[in-house]
């Protein structure tokens, strides 16, 4: 899956260094991501049977970078 974050993801406050630096840890990581406002998109069909499994697995990521953003 493609994934799109901007900083309305992250919360009040953010910037766009705060978003690049979120992407390229993501990214760092094994994920497709870029910035932006979009809906988020299926990329390889295998995905689409298992989109959830795969949305959990990057909102656990997410939340990981998030949260060495902060230290």
């Amino acid at each position: 899956m493609k994934f799109y974050i901007a900083e309305k993801n992250i919360g009040p406050g953010a910037t766009r260094e705060d978003v690049d630096e979120l992407i390229r840890r993501l990214r760092d990581r094994g994920w497709e991501v870029a910035y932006g406002e979009r809906a988020n998109e299926v990329t390889d069909p295998a995905e689409a049977a298992d989109q959830q499994a795969v949305m959990d697995r990057f909102a656990d990521d997410f939340m990981a970078c998030l949260s060495e953003m902060e230290k």
